[in-house]
């Protein structure tokens, strides 16, 4: 069966036709919304700017006149039932009814699909934790964020390459080597228990602060690991893997996939890549380093070589773009980092364009930025104590949370004789692992990405508000509506399905605009346009339950096939978002 189509696009289709028909003479595109719910689904606004410009040469004497010119020029089609013309020249369409029974009935009887032609080979940077350190709340957004981008990606027909650029290279890792040393004299024999990477961090630290002897041996080893050491190879290995089992930990609880490729994976490209620059005077010297100006982003330039002759960030990323454009032969790259980077990125992607590896529109070349996790005081996200917060136990936090909520319900089922659905402590658990996560996934992404927000386990968790718990109910009650109907929906066939009642048609076109949701994505990388559906499609299924009885009716097999269109829809749309929702709560 054919993907899904976004329906604004195929009523603008309809309206650039008319326009090419009725106007032959101007080129334009047509200017199609959604429409006032009173007056009709979509309005095309081409008519009032057409009348402004051309109206006395086109012998028309007011916007009305042009937009009935354009309503006869619409082609023949099974998409629009009616018309309406208002006398400011708005040209507003209502879609009919049988086309979307006929919709909805595709969405029954296929996957549901979405196709962005042609494909592209894109890769995905995200995550990107520095080895030896705990993942904090900072990594929560390029995390999830990242993930879920590449599923919709994939979900579009894309091929991905999901990058994760740890930091896992530089002066730091001669302490690290040092302490390993000390602390886990047989660490190459058997990988050591880290069970706090964050300490250990601080300890190595402070033993090179404090210890001027410890600080040498540090130095020393940085020399050895740089030139290729075998043993300070070794024991950097070592310290990436203890790092790789605490990371794995986190990413397989929210069912992450990454390629590592961290920043020592460019190492040996820099010299040679810096070489090819310089001798095509992109790279210059200024002021003892190697530059790369960027004057139509940044006054300041990218450092591809330090002063000292070391090669830092700039280098490392110019490589990484390098090898991901020429080398990968990468169509569209997404950089998913904060803000605070954005000028940084823009300056990499400038200096690709000079390079001629970056040859827009031909390739694309995106940061998405995002804004940072605050507390209550409006100021970073940090402990009591003051120290960031780190990741799992931000999890933890969420999921006991949810387990408190979880058996708050279950008491209350019990006290009211209704039936208790998570009776074991085994489902209990189970579905307060998957309410948590999904609350905290859920809460960050329906945020604009690129402004800050305040982290609230009480908003998120807010079974009547906004959150992933409200959705997961909605999906929930669909479910027992479905059982307690005791009839088998695929057995329903969908050419039973009619939509009627204006609740039905609400439901219907909210559920057949979730491609244009996708496609909105695609252009700009808001993942909050897919959240805000979601809120608005429960909402509207909410409506519908008030106003539509399902079970008992003469309509229940035409419903229950809506209320199984619109399961599938929010079942996509979750697994999109990196959540299994609860079949009963």
């Amino acid at each position: 069966m054919a993907p899904m189509q976004p329906v604004q696009t195929q009523v603008r289709n309809l309206f650039e036709k008319a326009l090419k028909d009725a106007f032959p003479s101007i080129q334009q595109d047509a200017q199609v919304v959604k429409g006032n719910p009173k007056f009709g689904d979509y309005q095309c606004n081409n008519a009032m700017g057409l009348f402004k410009d051309h109206g006395k040469n086109l012998g028309y004497d007011s916007p009305l006149k042009v937009a009935e010119a354009i309503k006869n020029s619409l082609p023949a089609n099974d998409l629009i039932s009616d018309i309406a013309v208002a006398p400011q020249g708005f040209v507003t369409v209502k879609l009919s009814e049988a086309w979307l029974s006929s919709q909805i009935a595709h969405v029954l009887d296929s996957e549901i699909e979405y196709s962005d032609p042609p494909r592209k080979r894109v890769v995905v940077d995200f995550s990107s934790p520095n080895i030896a350190k705990e993942m904090h709340v900072g990594h929560l957004r390029s995390t999830i964020i990242g993930e879920s981008t590449c599923r919709i990606l994939e979900f579009c027909g894309h091929e991905v390459h999901r990058l994760n650029h740890v930091g896992d290279w530089g002066t730091q890792f001669g302490m690290l080597i040092e302490y390993m040393k000390e602390t886990y004299p047989n660490f190459q024999e058997q990988l050591p228990e880290v069970h706090d990477l964050q300490e250990f961090y601080k300890a190595s630290k402070k033993r090179f602060d404090d210890d001027e002897d410890f600080k040498k041996k540090a130095q020393l080893s940085v020399v050895d690991l740089q030139s290729g050491g075998a043993f300070a190879r070794s024991a950097w290995q070592k310290i990436c893997e203890v790092s790789r089992v605490a990371f794995n930990k986190i990413y397989d609880r929210l069912g992450i996939s990454l390629e590592e490729r961290g920043e020592s994976f460019y190492n040996s490209m820099i010299p040679p890549l810096v070489e090819d620059l310089k001798a095509r005077e992109i790279c210059v010297e200024s002021k003892g380093a190697m530059c790369i100006f960027t004057p139509k982003t940044s006054e300041i330039p990218l450092m591809a070589v330090k002063t000292d002759g070391g090669f830092g960030y700039d280098s490392t990323d110019l490589a990484a773009i390098y090898h991901r454009l020429f080398v990968m032969r990468s169509d569209w790259i997404v950089y998913v980092t904060d803000l605070g980077q954005e000028l940084h990125f823009h300056m990499i992607f400038d200096a690709a364009e000079q390079a001629g590896w970056h040859r827009s529109p031909l390739t694309r070349c995106d940061h998405m930025g995002f804004g940072v996790v605050q507390g209550e005081d409006k100021k970073k996200f940090k402990t009591r104590s003051g120290e960031t917060v780190k990741l799992v136990d931000l999890l933890d936090e969420a999921v006991e949370r949810a387990h408190q909520e979880i058996m708050a319900r279950v008491e209350e089922q019990r006290k009211n004789g209704t039936e208790v659905f998570l009776s074991t402590e085994a489902l209990q658990k189970d579905a307060a692992e998957k309410i948590g996560i999904a609350a905290v996934r859920y809460f960050d992404m329906k945020q604009n990405r690129t402004s800050p927000y305040v982290f609230s386990y009480d908003r998120m968790l807010d079974a009547k508000g906004n959150s992933a718990v409200f959705l997961f109910y909605a999906y929930a009650r669909i479910r027992s509506v479905q059982r307690k109907s005791k009839v088998e929906i695929s057995s329903i066939s969908s050419g039973e399905l009619k939509v009627a009642h204006p609740a039905e048609r609400e439901l219907a076109l909210k559920l057949l605009q979730f491609p244009d949701v996708i496609e909105a994505i695609l252009g700009n990388l808001h993942l909050h346009q897919l959240t805000d559906y979601l809120w608005e499609l429960c909402n509207v299924l909410t409506s519908f339950y008030m106003k539509c009885k399902v079970l008992g009716e003469k309509e229940q097999s035409s419903r229950l096939l809506l209320c199984e269109a619109t399961r599938k829809v929010l079942l996509k749309s979750f697994e999109l978002l990196g959540f299994e929702p609860l079949e009963q709560i």
